[in-house]
């Protein structure tokens, strides 16, 4: 924006992809316009219809060597999302607990700054609320195909690339801004070319 670093060709295609209508990204994530900043969220939460990630440790609710069990409920533990925390004991204000039903299963809408930052290049990142998604690239696929691709089972060898697991809270879904996007697999990847410009190369002094 301050016209101090140039795009590569795929780089310059995706962030005009992320600015069009077809795609929508920057609807949540914006990207800055007239008196705003660029921080790519918008700072709301949503329901983006992930599927469970059972591989989670959370999830075995095996006791630990102290005895404590985090989780008893295992596999059957549903995350409520914002919505659960308005509605717990955590929260700070209880004015806010008239809207925990809107906001149930809905996460918050995480900055793209720094969205494939990693220690070194081998790293494998965990993305969404529950880690499910592991590259840039399957995010953005499962943005443009999580309606169009049928369902399958956990383990379907075509599981994340031709098939989607069931959504683990289908109740409240957000059916407006993803999942039929009708982009080829260049275009995804022109998206993912753009946010690999997000990594900013800071790191904060050692103390």
């Amino acid at each position: 924006m301050a016209g101090k670093a140039e795009f590569t060709p795929d780089e310059k295609a995706g962030c005009d992809l992320f600015r069009s209508k077809a795609t929508h990204c920057n609807e949540c994530h914006r990207d800055g316009g007239p008196g705003e900043e660029p921080l790519f969220t918008d700072f709301t939460a949503s329901n983006l219809g992930l599927p469970p990630n059972p591989s989670l440790p959370f999830y075995k609710n095996t006791p630990d060597q102290f005895g404590y069990t985090a989780n008893s409920d295992g596999l059957k533990f549903l995350d409520l999302g914002v919505g659960g925390f308005l509605a717990g004991p955590q929260n700070p204000n209880q004015a806010w607990a008239v809207m925990a039903k809107s906001f149930l299963r809905k996460y918050k809408m995480s900055t793209l700054r720094n969205v494939d930052k990693r220690p070194r290049a081998d790293f494998v990142e965990a993305y969404m609320h529950n880690g499910y998604l592991k590259s840039l690239k399957e995010v953005v696929h499962f943005y443009n195909t999580r309606d169009a691709l049928p369902r399958c089972k956990a383990g379907d060898p075509g599981e994340k690339v031709t098939c989607w697991l069931a959504p683990e809270n289908p109740e409240t879904l957000n059916r407006k801004q993803l999942g039929d996007l009708k982009l080829t697999g260049k275009q995804e990847d022109m998206l993912v070319a753009f946010l690999q410009t997000h990594t900013d190369g800071y790191s904060p002094p050692e103390k």
